[in-house]
């Protein structure tokens, strides 16, 4: 090997200095690979299949023609295209919505590339095949990763696909990662050791270095977690670095910036330093313009599409019991300011009167909700489907609320917001939200306002997106309604 020989014919791998060690050794298979390869199998199986769907759609659309050859080329520029934006990276596949995000793109990509062909060649045969395999395939394959990682989830949460994890940091710091990790299987990994930061003194680092080693080959470890702690800086991170290298261990290092994530963090090189360029929350300007557009689309095609389950359920409430059909109630919405909220009639009329005697402020637990004697039957099924909501509708074409945000807070629990929780009115409440995909009235309270910080900071339409389809299966399952 040309760089032992630079240092002696004969030297062993210790003598080589250790930014070069790695080269000298002869790499072992990790716990998790041929797991984590096994993903990268599935998922190509799955999107081979939802290709083969969408390009059926193809030939139903242009009955009577055979494109066998532009059929291959479809599949392996596809193919190519989902690979290139790393769709078989099998750290992220069950993982994010990059996952759907890179799919997307890549479906995008490959056939604007193919029609921005046939159109400077002049091609108009085939049209119908490309423009419904296109349309089928932005369906059918964020489908299909949908179903994987469901089954995927379902693996991890038995104990398959998991990353044996060794988490390094001390105190509150490296506690709150361990609790994180731990709590939901689905982000794959599985903690089985931590150790405490290196000391001070720089002349203990090669010991701390070697505990480490020693550690991942006593556990079968294929990741290190890294939190922020007073020892571990520049120097330890890339000293760390060098040593996971040769057992191919991933290195993972938790910023300490709370639920920032994705959207608002950016790399920035700076004066040969690469820092984290933190950007302003993505609820104003061009973002909300876009926002606006997609909320006042979508709420039109809805009101027309479920007119009738509206005409439906205003009939039955006016039959069923007294009172209004319509429940008009203070909200408080962007800003601060008060707007009025529709909704269907689920309760009793005048119930709101006994709002705080039967329920309290803002701390009714599950059961409770459940349990609320002011709502009717018919309440009892309009609120299991959310059919109450749908008026909101007209609070979404109004300006007042959008399909996706923090749920409408009432008046009276402003009071028991902390300083922080605030923010969540810098945008208007929305008809679902995070901690409604997540459980509804199960959610305890401090997860709520957890929640809806973590979407107000890290706002994205792809986020959006997640959410809407995830509220479709919030409501098929009713988890939470009450």
């Amino acid at each position: 090997m040309a760089l032992q020989e630079g240092f002696g014919r004969g030297s062993s791998e210790s003598s080589l200095p250790e930014a070069l060690a790695r080269f000298a050794r002869v790499e072992t298979p990790v716990h998790a690979a041929g797991a984590l390869r096994s993903l990268i199998w599935a998922a190509m199986v799955v999107d081979l299949a939802m290709m083969s769907l969408a390009m059926t759609a193809g030939y139903l659309a242009w009955p009577g023609h055979n494109p066998w050859q532009a059929v291959l080329a479809i599949v392996f520029l596809w193919g190519t295209s989902l690979a290139a934006r790393g769709a078989y990276d099998p750290r992220r596949i069950g993982v994010g919505s990059d996952e759907f995000k890179n799919i997307v793109t890549s479906t995008v990509v490959i056939f604007t590339l193919l029609a921005s062909l046939a159109y400077a060649f002049n091609l108009t045969v085939g049209r119908q095949f490309l423009i419904a395999t296109f349309l089928a395939g932005l369906v059918l394959l964020p489908l299909g990763r949908r179903i994987l990682r469901s089954w995927v989830f379902s693996r991890r949460r038995a104990g398959a696909y998991l990353q044996k994890t060794l988490v390094v940091g001390d105190g509150p710091n490296r506690d709150d990662l361990v609790e994180r990790l731990s709590h939901d299987r689905r982000a794959g990994f599985e903690v089985v050791s931590t150790l405490a930061g290196p000391r001070s003194d720089a002349s203990d680092l090669d010991q701390w270095l070697d505990q480490v080693e020693s550690t991942i080959r006593d556990r079968g470890v294929d990741a290190v977690a890294v939190t922020q702690t007073p020892t571990v800086n520049a120097e330890v991170i890339r000293r760390l670095s060098w040593r996971l290298e040769g057992p191919s261990v991933d290195l993972l290092v938790a910023p300490t910036l709370g639920d920032i994530t994705g959207p608002r963090l950016a790399v920035r090189p700076a004066a040969g330093l690469p820092l984290l360029h933190l950007e302003e929350p993505r609820l104003a300007g061009p973002q909300a313009i876009i926002k606006r557009g997609f909320d006042l689309t979508l709420s039109v095609l809805l009101l027309v599409v479920l007119s009738p389950v509206l005409l439906l359920t205003a009939v039955a409430i006016a039959v069923t019991s007294r009172g209004p059909i319509f429940f008009v109630q203070q909200r408080v919405g962007k800003a601060g300011k008060v707007y009025r909220l529709v909704k269907f009639r689920s309760m009793v009329d005048g119930a709101e009167h006994a709002h705080e005697e039967v329920l309290g402020i803002g701390r009714a637990t599950a059961d409770e909700y459940a349990k609320d004697p002011r709502i009717t039957p018919l309440g009892h099924f309009l609120r299991r489907w959310s059919l109450d909501e749908l008026p909101q509708l007209f609070n979404v074409i109004r300006g007042q609320m959008s399909l996706v945000g923090p749920r409408p807070m009432l008046v009276t629990e402003l009071p028991l917001l902390g300083d922080s929780d605030h923010r969540r009115h810098i945008t208007m409440p929305g008809m679902t939200g995070l901690w409604q995909v997540a459980g509804r009235k199960e959610v305890p309270w401090d997860e709520r306002m957890q929640m809806d910080l973590r979407y107000v900071e890290n706002w994205s339409l792809a986020m959006d997106l997640v959410i809407m389809v995830k509220t479709v299966k919030a409501v098929a399952t009713g988890r939470g309604a009450h």
